[in-house]
């Protein structure tokens, strides 16, 4: 799946870019480039893709992305298809010569830091940064480079972070072309809810069904099958905890055909059956 080489101009006199995007949808495609990426939601909800990893996200998401790690953040299919919502974030571009240029040893938790982001980093307490991130844009001078410094500090230092990925990516991509990854992904979202047929998408990326299985499972780690699967388990768990729609419908309308197939993968994903996680996440969030 190749991604665009997405080139970043900078500002006149401003060592890294802080940028807020207010938008009906988030528009970019899949894309990478050599800056890291700092990305916070601030309104907004639906799948994000760093690397080899797929997760829903919603508002309060952020997310550190190394360099020339490709991604692309695609918001629910409410937003194409209804008026009056907004997707929201602010994102901080910079290069890693800010950082690595000279190695100082009191930058060594961000060194850590940023080599991890390779394989893409979520903070789990991202409140505790929304103000500081934010701000960043209305700053100017040496108190916007020290605000940014202490940002990254703090975060390098954050207990509650995960990585994104198992594996480092960035070095399965390439600059040639973003059409293929883009429609894949089209096919997928366009048919999640109904039966996704590996004939139809390997013939739309002009590959043979075995040649884009192999091609596939290169590049994400996972078979076709395993990653629709992971995708619509995902849009179930949103359903289940937010709905209250009954899991034989739930089932149905995440594109599953089978009921029981369904619990299996369920299961396995999310290590407890539909029904329990219905009831776990239902209590908790009108607690």
């Amino acid at each position: 799946m190749k991604a665009i080489n997405e080139q970043v101009f900078y500002p006149y006199q401003q060592s890294f870019i802080a940028t807020q995007f207010k938008q009906d949808y988030f528009d970019s495609s899949w894309h990478f480039h050599v800056e890291y990426e700092l990305t916070y939601i601030k309104s907004g909800y639906g799948t994000r893709f760093v690397g080899a990893s797929a997760e829903l996200f919603k508002a309060g998401d952020l997310v550190l992305i190394g360099s020339q790690v490709p991604h692309y953040w695609r918001c629910d299919n409410d937003f194409y298809d209804r008026k009056g919502l907004v997707a929201e974030s602010h994102v901080v571009q910079f290069k890693d010569d800010l950082f690595f240029q000279n190695e100082l040893p009191e930058m060594k938790h961000i060194h850590l830091l940023l080599k991890k982001a390779s394989s893409g980093v979520q903070f789990l307490n991202s409140e505790k940064y929304a103000k500081q991130l934010t701000s960043l844009s209305s700053l100017t001078g040496m108190p916007r480079l020290l605000s940014f410094y202490k940002l990254i500090e703090e975060l390098s230092h954050d207990s509650c972070q995960r990585l994104l990925s198992t594996t480092q990516v960035s070095q399965f991509y390439q600059a040639k072309d973003s059409i293929t990854f883009q429609k894949i992904l089209n096919y997928i979202f366009d048919n999640l809810h109904h039966d996704i047929s590996l004939s139809e998408i390997a013939s739309k990326v002009h590959m043979s069904k075995s040649t884009f299985c192999k091609y596939f499972k290169k590049r994400t780690k996972k078979t076709f099958t395993e990653y629709v699967n992971k995708l619509r388990i995902a849009h179930a768990s949103k359903l289940l905890s937010e709905s209250d729609l009954t899991v034989s419908q739930i089932c149905f309308e995440s594109g599953f055909n089978s009921l029981s197939y369904f619990n299996r993968q369920f299961k396995k994903y999310k290590t407890i059956n539909p029904k329990e996680y219905a009831r776990l996440h239902r209590i908790s969030s009108r607690a």
